[in-house]
């Protein structure tokens, strides 16, 4: 994270990758508000590997994958077109935990929002952010880390309604922002949109972005406690550890791979992105007892059904995203998958 002093040059910017585990709080969060539609934990959860009981676990972590399975599943059974911006609204900032309460207390609007971007792991997001300032306004651009897919509108919706939510529970008032823009077409209830924000709304812009008055960096905060603050963000640097901890190289490659568009990288290529030796990086999946090929072949797979579950993709696009030069390949790979060719596979399942 890069950060400067002088008003008029801050400059922040959170981390570039997509942290491979989570919080299940959010998932928790989007269990209990859906059971107004009639919608039952158990059918929320199927398919995504959590149990129940795993919702009320303050230890749980659950993967992007996970996550991203349980909101498609929403996206299914609740018809509200506009359910991303109703559910952003229940995650205050008592959801964010410990870095939460270490934002309260900061000093300032700026230090807050520096706690946000230093510990960003340990928040929901699947985005990256950058803020900086210009002739008295404060800029911040929002960046995808991953193709979301069908799930681009609900995220981006619950995303940047939770931060409205947060940052206002930590000014103890409405955030005033001047403008908000969205990088996707406006939808059928874009008037639902102003009347969360309170103020003009756009979309088709060439990025997601939140502007407001910069002043508001330098706003002492209602609630500052300078020893509170360090209290709770130690505990944040000691949560992240343990996060690091638990990541294990195989999940590091599934997470680089897995959500990227990209083809799938060589094993070389690979090795090259996580700062390893080629030799290292085989020995170390060697201590995890798999390989480089047979972790390939599970994403190949889960991405082949992800992309034909949810995208109107060409299959030839698909093969080549994959790594297969000819389509032939990539149909007997599918084919030894499933049992099925990809093109029936998406009459079965395309567009959940």
């Amino acid at each position: 994270m890069n950060q400067q002093s002088r008003a008029d040059s801050i400059h922040l910017i959170s981390s570039p990758t997509l942290p491979y585990f989570r919080s299940v709080n959010g998932i928790a969060i989007l269990a209990r508000y859906v059971e107004k539609y009639g919608i039952h934990v158990n059918t929320l959860l199927t398919g995504s590997g959590l149990h129940p009981r795993d919702l009320d676990d303050p230890e749980m972590f659950v993967t992007p994958e996970q996550e991203l399975a349980v909101m498609r599943k929403i996206l299914f059974l609740v018809p509200d077109p506009k359910i991303g911006l109703i559910i952003g609204q229940q995650y205050h900032v008592g959801v964010q935990g410990k870095l939460g309460a270490a934002a309260i207390f900061s000093d300032t609007g700026l230090e807050a929002i520096t706690m946000f971007f230093k510990y960003i792991a340990l928040t929901l997001t699947y985005f990256q952010y950058e803020l900086h300032v210009k002739d008295k306004l404060a800029f911040v651009n929002v960046r995808e880390l991953i193709d979301l897919k069908d799930l681009r509108v609900f995220v981006c919706e619950r995303e940047f309604v939770s931060i409205y939510r947060i940052v206002s529970d930590i000014l103890k008032a409405p955030i005033p922002v001047n403008e908000i823009r969205f990088a996707y077409p406006k939808p059928s209830y874009a008037s639902f949109y102003e009347g969360v924000f309170h103020c003009p709304v756009k979309f088709n812009a060439p990025e997601h972005r939140i502007i407001f008055d910069s002043t508001l960096l330098s706003m002492p905060l209602p609630m500052s406690n300078p020893i509170a603050r360090k209290t709770y963000e130690q505990e944040c640097k000691q949560m992240c550890q343990r996060l690091k901890v638990k990541e294990t190289i195989t999940d590091q490659i599934r997470q680089e791979i897995l959500f990227k568009e990209e083809s799938v990288p060589s094993f070389t290529q690979l090795s090259r992105h996580l700062n390893l030796s080629p030799r290292t990086l085989r020995r170390r999946l060697t201590d995890e007892k798999t390989s480089y090929k047979s972790l390939v072949a599970d994403i190949r797979k889960k991405k082949a059904l992800d992309w034909l579950k949810t995208s109107d993709c060409p299959l030839e696009t698909i093969a080549t995203r994959l790594g297969y030069s000819d389509i032939s390949n990539f149909y007997r790979a599918f084919k030894r998958w499933t049992g099925r060719n990809p093109g029936f596979y998406r009459k079965e399942h395309g567009r959940i």
